[in-house]
């Protein structure tokens, strides 16, 4: 393919999609089409479906945790609690179920399968750095995850 016809191709494509833009934003159709809370609940009811609010258990439950907020909480001053130091060696091709059960063992998380979910979800599992790194019981799991990728 040539140059000329190449440039032709994508004037052709720029104009088809300006015309589609035109129309689409033009003709005023897709406004105010955003549905309410109450509109959701009445279609949901005239098709069948029951429509609740949550129980409070349920919604103690259904709510995620906050890993930062949950060792915030654990943080708090109960009976002057002991901080844990480690140092944890950070080895190649060494996973981060491994970083998890190493830090669980030695007290600096509770559940090494929460910290190895928040590694994954924010993506910082990808970044992690190899060498050692100084971490205490005290530390959040964002400052764990940027301690160990930085």
């Amino acid at each position: 393919m040539n140059k000329a016809r190449l440039q032709g191709l994508s004037a052709g494509i720029i104009f088809t999609t300006t015309i589609f833009a035109a129309f689409h934003y033009g003709t005023g159709k897709f406004e105010g089409t955003t549905t309410t809370a109450e509109e959701a609940k009445e279609l949901l009811v005239k098709k069948g479906f029951v429509v609740t609010l949550p129980t409070e258990e349920a919604k103690k439950t259904v709510q995620p945790k906050d890993p930062d907020k949950v060792l915030i909480e654990k943080e708090a001053p109960k009976e002057a609690p002991s901080i844990v130091t480690y140092t944890i060696k950070v080895k190649t091709n060494m996973t981060t179920a491994e970083i998890a059960d190493r830090l669980s063992k030695e007290k600096i998380i509770d559940e090494a399968a929460e910290f190895e979910a928040y590694m994954k979800d924010g993506d910082f599992s990808k970044k992690i750095q190899i060498g050692e790194f100084v971490v205490t019981n005290n530390m959040t799991y964002r400052q764990l995850a940027n301690t160990l990728t930085h």
